[in-house]
């Protein structure tokens, strides 16, 4: 079997880390995974250099052909001071990591890092061992990623691995909430990571809409101000890509007070 290059490794330990939010019972098995994959890593300079290229051939975005080009050849360019066996000697350690992993809803991020990958190797290889026609189509893929304007490919920015602290964070944070978390709490936290910016956009306008019709049913009575001044918050509450997440959250939240 081949060795897994820098890009699947993250790819299949982030699929794990983002699984175990929704079963309690893999959150400190994922956790030490990742310390454990950021470890090896950081102890490896082929590894991090390895990241450091993936990187950057995934983020940039270079219009034109020539410029692209160059920029493809001299990132491939740094992997000539080693060998084919050296990198594979240090890819053998991310091995362990993707074992059970899936990467079928990152098909097109994993097709890229292949690519990225088969470029380093065909690079490096013994003259007569060069497959062109691997390495052609591996270049025009890796290409056409560049020059395509990364507004389009918002959904497959994150390559970076999660940073330590702020996984632990995360996961401290989602272990004090799963005593209390419902089954209409998780399907929501589900949604809100598997949904695009559109789908998110509906799915606020129709907490909104719930939120709106239960507070207009209330008898009014003492809490009239109290009342009113929800419901123009809520009517005021425009689609916002950075905050969508928190504010279908919080209208979740206001729900359940309101139906208590």
């Amino acid at each position: 079997m081949k060795n897994a290059n820098i890009g699947i490794a993250n790819l299949v330990i982030s699929r794990k880390l983002k699984d175990s939010y929704f079963n309690h019972s893999l959150i400190e098995e994922s956790k030490k995974l990742t310390t454990d994959f950021f470890d090896v890593v950081k102890n490896s300079p082929i590894l991090q250099l390895e990241f450091k290229v993936f990187s950057n051939l995934e983020n940039k975005h270079i219009e034109n052909d020539l410029a692209a080009t160059r920029y493809i050849d001299s990132n491939i360019k740094l992997f000539e001071v080693y060998t084919i066996n050296e990198i594979d000697a240090e890819r053998e350690k991310l091995n362990e990591f993707v074992e059970g992993g899936s990467i079928v809803a990152e098909l097109e991020r994993a097709c890229l890092y292949n690519a990225i990958d088969n470029l380093i190797t065909e690079s490096i290889n013994d003259y007569d061992k060069i497959d062109v026609d691997a390495m052609h189509e591996s270049f025009n893929v890796v290409l056409n990623h560049i020059k395509t304007p990364k507004k389009a490919l918002i959904e497959s920015v994150d390559v970076k691995p999660i940073n330590e602290e702020i996984l632990e964070i995360a996961v401290e944070k989602f272990n004090e909430r799963y005593d209390t978390l419902n089954e209409n709490d998780k399907n929501l936290l589900k949604k809100l990571i598997k949904s695009t910016d559109e789908e998110k956009e509906a799915l606020l306008e129709e907490y909104k809409v719930d939120s709106l019709n239960i507070l207009e049913g209330i008898q009014k009575d003492k809490a009239e101000e109290k009342i009113t001044k929800a419901i123009q918050k809520i009517k005021e509450m425009k689609f916002n890509s950075k905050t969508v997440n928190d504010d279908i959250i919080s209208l979740h939240e206001f729900k359940k007070e309101l139906l208590t």
